[in-house]
């Protein structure tokens, strides 16, 4: 009876008093945000009309705001997910699967019959000081998003993680300073490297590759204003470091085979708590300790800030992440459609400084700009993301390969003798990539080059589709509508809905 009680508890918790926290907690912040804009709204009426009709009066405007935030609250927290549908394709299904981490068709099969039953009754630049060119790229191709790290030789890819790393602020500033420290940095990245696995994707080439977006975004954005020093470099470190050991198999087939990590970690990113443990294994290591100049309070800070944003890579996480990045913009809207006008520090408006710079909002940042770059291929330039999108299908071929082998359920993309290879990446750029960078271009306008790198690979696999399927009218019509609609949403975020007459760049 006790241990009935008990669970019963746990099960209220979880289902109801948690989520009421939450809730609370967003209504506070909604009430604080609007309370600081009404009182900017009430310094400028303080010498208006005192006969002013109750109905224009600033109390009614305040509550006219409240409610129009709690119900963009409601509408975000209680959004449908997506489901699968009768016209879906098996790519499409795999990448439902995936942001669910479940089968969505056995999962809706499951509930029809259930339901059938019951019916019957500051800005730091790249400042290079060794020629990019003797790593196998030039200085324009690095600083773009036409970099690639595939072709490059395992001594070029270190030398360009160390670089990235070590220059990505000024000489003197940040945390590799000096000769000895620029050493360690080498013997740590050279550590990195050899734990990576010889996979067809999720390699030490992806490292690189992830390193580099990382601090193009956190450059892009302006980063300093909002972000300390030691932030920028926690992320560039957990960067190369976000994939260690990844063995070529995601979290779902871990668990569906009973591996040692998923028993390790009880099936939570069991994958991104390996990655964060030999990271640390690493680093225990004084020669290769690149937090050791760090002070005993910076290191706490460090450690946990690298275990939150390499947790946050699990795709399980990918689509709380944007709601999350929405939530933030639409309850700061007003800031960000430029109705707060205000003095700019590096091309960012300080109120919107100010939202990034909240203990929370930083964190979500700090997630988003590591995930951003570890998802990032769908948004290069095309023959970058083409060999990219290639080695990744290839990976996740070879996992299918061993479903296969050892008689478990071989997952949606996993298939090489089935998937169409242009129908996955449409569905997986419009499900899962196109929604996740338009709620960061709201934010930021400024990487606005992304969504329109994306919209251009998303028309060019359409293509290849069309050519590869020889599909009816109304099948590429309805593929064309697809397209079209990523294109335009990913023009109204650049433009933040056409509040904006320009787009900072």
């Amino acid at each position: 009876m006790i241990f009935s009680s008990l669970a019963l508890s746990s099960v209220v918790t979880e289902l109801a008093v948690r989520p009421l926290e939450r809730m609370l907690g967003t209504v506070r912040q909604i009430a604080l945000t609007v309370f600081k804009f009404s009182a900017e709204v009430m310094e400028g009426t303080e010498e208006g009309d005192d006969g002013a009709d109750i109905d224009s009066s600033n109390e009614m405007k305040l509550l006219e705001k409240v409610v129009q935030k709690l119900a963009i609250v409601a509408d975000l927290q209680s959004a449908n997910k997506l489901h699968a549908t009768e016209d879906m394709q098996d790519e499409d299904l795999g990448i439902l699967s995936m942001m669910q981490g479940k089968n969505v068709v056995d999962e809706q099969k499951a509930v029809a019959q259930a339901r059938k039953s019951c019916a019957v009754p500051r800005k730091k630049a790249l400042v290079p000081t060794v020629r990019l060119e003797d790593f196998g790229v030039s200085q324009e191709v690095y600083q773009s998003w036409g970099f690639n790290a595939l072709p490059l030789t395992k001594t070029q890819r270190t030398s360009l993680a160390v670089f990235t790393i070590s220059r990505f602020h000024e000489a003197g500033d940040g945390f590799v300073s000096s000769q000895d420290e620029q050493q360690r940095l080498q013997r740590f990245v050279g550590a990195v490297e050899r734990e990576y696995l010889p996979v067809p994707f999720h390699n030490f080439a992806h490292a690189v590759d992830v390193t580099h977006g990382t601090a193009r975004l956190m450059n892009i954005i302006s980063s300093e204003s909002f972000l300390t020093d030691l932030e920028q470099y926690v992320l560039l470190i957990a960067a190369v470091a976000h994939d260690l050991g990844h063995p070529g198999v995601n979290n779902g087939f871990l668990s569906e085979v009973g591996h040692e990590l998923a028993l390790q970690y009880n099936d939570r990113s069991p994958l991104e708590n390996m990655h964060c443990a030999k990271l640390y294994t690493i680093v225990a290591n004084p020669l290769m300790n690149v937090f050791s100049k760090l002070s005993k309070e910076q290191y706490k800070e460090a450690r946990k800030n690298c275990i939150e944003v390499i947790l946050h890579t699990d795709m399980m996480g990918h689509g709380a992440m944007v709601k999350d990045l929405q939530m933030t913009y639409q309850m700061n809207q007003e800031v960000f459609s430029n109705k707060i006008e205000g003095p700019m520090i590096n091309g960012n408006n300080i109120a919107e400084l100010e939202i990034f710079t909240q203990a929370e909002t930083k964190l979500l940042v700090m997630e988003c700009i590591l995930h951003s770059a570890d998802v990032s291929n769908p948004c290069r330039i095309w023959d970058t993301s083409y060999a990219w999108a290639m080695v990744c299908l290839e990976e996740f071929f070879a996992q299918g390969d061993q479903e296969k082998m050892l008689g478990i359920p071989v997952q949606f993309l996993n298939d090489r003798d089935k998937l169409n290879k242009p129908n996955s990446q449409i569905g997986f750029i419009e499900f899962m990539i196109a929604p996740f960078y338009a709620a960061q271009i709201r934010l930021w306008p400024s990487l606005h080059e992304l969504g329109d790198n994306l919209t251009s690979n998303l028309a060019q696999w359409a293509d290849m589709w069309e050519k590869e399927v020889n599909p009816t009218d109304e099948e590429k019509g309805k593929v064309h509508g697809r397209v079209n609609k990523v294109r335009e949403n990913l023009q109204d975020a650049s433009t933040r809905g056409g509040t904006q007459t320009g787009q900072r760049g």
